[in-house]
């Protein structure tokens, strides 16, 4: 049986690094765009390279979700039959499921809510949570999953 487990820790941590690899390129450009604005295309402008900037750790903690939640629904289809349930449900379950702390839990809630009020721009008021904490958090509970699967 391969090592499933592992492998979606280390799909959850490579969104991390391409977010490091995509902010640099984008400071990079933009250094470079200020010293010479012809090296931009087509309709880009600096301004665009600089909300893009802003958004861009919104942008990948909603991608790291994603592949957290892959990789919780994938695991949940191997255990379980039916349907699966929606997102905080399915935490509460494998929580359970696993003796997971009731920490690793709410941190995950935590940011499943932070994910929830970025893509669905909630009226809720919700703390930010940098990307490198949210990968802690994540990586942590999906961490009490088995090996194999």
């Amino acid at each position: 049986m391969s090592r499933k487990c592992d492998t979606w820790l280390s799909r959850i941590k490579a969104v991390e690094r391409d977010y490091g690899a995509a902010r640099l390129a984008l400071e990079e450009l933009l250094l470079a765009a200020q010293r010479n604005p012809t090296v931009l295309r087509g309709r880009v402008e600096v301004r665009h390279l600089n909300q893009a900037l802003e958004g861009l750790e919104a942008t990948y903690l909603i991608r790291l979700f994603a592949e957290f939640e892959s990789g919780l629904r994938q695991f949940w289809r191997s255990y379980r039959r039916g349907r699966i349930p929606r997102t905080e449900h399915l935490l509460n379950g494998i929580a359970a499921a696993r003796g997971a702390p009731d920490e690793d839990l709410r941190d995950a809630h935590t940011v499943r809510r932070y994910r929830n009020n970025l893509v669905h721009d909630q009226e809720e008021a919700v703390a930010p949570i940098s990307l490198k904490t949210a990968r802690g958090h994540l990586c942590r509970f999906f961490s009490r999953l088995p090996p194999t699967w």
